[in-house]
């Protein structure tokens, strides 16, 4: 269950990829290369390039939250599209919520 409500700030990152990652090494990417403070409470957001798996993290009471959701095969995330080419994009809450829960289907099979 996701612990995190529409009372934080949300922000894509539309150019980070990589999955592997954990909670301090995420942290330092926000803070080096998007000159942002990992530790103020907002939550950042990442998908993967194929967007079957979506990664949101948090720092709040001293501690790193990273919360996880993945599709199983042939479903994946809606695409994001994006009007500017920002490496930050501030994304509201309702909008959040139908990237998490509205899965798209990427292909059918027919029988």
């Amino acid at each position: 269950m996701l612990s995190i409500n529409g009372l934080h700030n949300f922000y894509f990152l539309p150019h980070f990829h990589d999955m592997r990652c954990k909670a301090r090494r995420i942290s330092e990417m926000i803070r080096a290369k998007y000159h942002r403070d990992p530790l103020n409470g907002d939550v950042y957001i990442f998908m993967s390039k194929d967007r079957t798996k979506v990664k949101l993290i948090h720092y709040e009471n001293h501690a790193f939250y990273v919360h996880e959701k993945s599709f199983v095969k042939g479903y994946r995330f809606i695409k994001i599209v994006l009007r500017d080419d920002i490496p930050v994009y501030k994304i509201e809450w309702k909008n959040l919520v139908s990237v998490l829960e509205s899965p798209v289907i990427k292909s059918i099979s027919l029988q």
